[in-house]
């Protein structure tokens, strides 16, 4: 095994354990909301504003974090966002007040806010365009495997141990993880050429705002995730209010859609990289419709059996579509502004969490989360028609373009 082979094992095994540890910190949160709830006296409508305060802090820094680990480097912007969000994570446990308890999943949303592109971009950093869905998918099964425990230990240790618990966990295993990033990722020393060459490559950032690809996958993320989110946090109370499930049966069936999202995201990642750019944004339009029918097919059955298949195949398709969105988003753009437009990307995205539980919150208090369900599949499934204006096409300046011989341009 070479050192390139090796060094990106590490990275992948690493960021992956990281984006774990984000993940079991989010969804703990979700499914433990109604504990939570209740120790501090708060509705649905005031859960839901309790799940977005994460978001607050999480969507200021997506597009800082990933043009700041472009400028210097992915490894000690990762570090650092990990550090961050552990230690945070770890002080949800003590939170004595609601004031307190805002703080830190504020602190935690920053924390992660600067994970994220740094992570996405060290994995991206260390693979071909011919291994990167495969190997981002790799790294981010850390996100449903993370999802699935924070999920099932939220609701059914929760209960037992008390949703504190969870939280020390997760924190002191994220400052454990950073602690091993630091020490074992070594950052190479880049040869002249290949200095000279992502110099040339290099374009300003305000030239990512006119490339339209990249503002197209922005939109399809952003309405995607408008309907993802209320499925990601509001499932186990959707299936406790619709289905009639206590809290230990609804959590252990939301955090089905972790598990099987480990498993679509590798098989569809490797299934991507066997084809070209167009293969990968039609597989990525299909999977976006298909987790649309999935969800509004939720709501005709009342068989527990059949939910938990539905759970299961949404889950499947449904998870794997952020990796082939990071996959996709760093294919469209030079190696110079890969961090930043994963960024921007992700922070368009995850603009809709800071919206999407608040507006859910709110018709569940008034209504019922049914209707509020059959939107967000509808949304899901409007998404996926943006994905049609997504095109790899080259990204130039304006100043580029006076200094370039006529028809050149600058590829991705």
């Amino acid at each position: 095994m070479n050192t390139d082979t090796r060094k990106m094992i590490l990275v992948t095994v690493l960021c992956g354990l990281g984006y774990m540890m984000y993940s079991v910190d989010r969804m703990t949160v979700s499914s433990a909301i109604g504990l939570i709830a209740s120790e501090f006296g708060l509705g649905k409508g005031e859960s839901g504003i309790l799940l977005s305060f994460f978001f607050f802090g999480f969507i200021l820094f997506l597009f800082i974090a990933g043009i700041i680990a472009d400028k210097l480097s992915g490894k000690p912007v990762l570090i650092l966002g990990l550090m961050m969000f552990s230690l945070a994570t770890l002080m949800t446990g003590v939170a004595g007040s609601l004031s307190s308890l805002i703080f830190y999943r504020v602190m935690t949303g920053i924390g992660e806010g600067i994970f994220w592109p740094a992570a996405s971009l060290e994995v991206a950093n260390v693979t071909s365009e011919k291994q990167r869905t495969t190997v981002m998918s790799l790294y981010w099964m850390g996100y449903p495997i993370g999802g699935f425990l924070g999920t099932w230990m939220g609701a059914v240790l929760g209960p037992v141990l008390g949703w504190r618990v969870v939280f020390y966990v997760a924190g002191a295993m994220g400052i454990l993880v950073s602690i091993l990033y630091a020490t074992l990722v070594k950052n190479d020393r880049k040869p002249a050429d290949l200095i000279a060459r992502q110099a040339a490559e290099k374009v300003p950032l305000r030239t990512l705002f006119r490339h339209a690809p990249v503002m197209m996958m922005a939109a399809y993320y952003f309405v995607l995730l408008a309907g993802w989110w209320i499925v990601l946090l509001w499932a186990p109370s959707y299936l406790m209010q619709d289905k009639n499930l206590t809290i230990g049966t609804a959590g252990t069936i939301a955090s089905l859609l972790g598990l099987t999202g480990a498993l679509g995201g590798f098989l569809l990642g490797r299934y991507c990289d066997k084809g070209d750019f167009i293969r990968r944004r039609n597989i990525l339009m299909a999977v976006t419709i298909a987790s649309g029918f999935l969800m509004a097919a939720m709501v005709i059955t009342s068989s527990v059996t059949l939910v938990i298949l539905l759970v299961l195949l949404l889950g499947f398709l449904g998870y794997p579509i952020t990796p082939i969105v990071l996959s996709v988003t760093a294919e469209l753009v030079p190696a110079s502004l890969r961090g930043s437009a994963i960024g921007f990307v992700m922070n368009t995205g995850m603009a809709a969490g800071g919206i999407s539980p608040i507006v859910a919150g709110y018709f569940a208090q008034t209504y019922t989360l049914q209707p509020v369900w059959l939107v967000a599949a509808a949304v899901i499934l409007c998404s996926s028609f943006v994905l049609l204006g997504v095109r790899k096409q080259p990204l130039i300046s304006g100043s580029a373009a006076e200094a370039l011989p006529p028809g050149q341009l600058l590829k991705p």
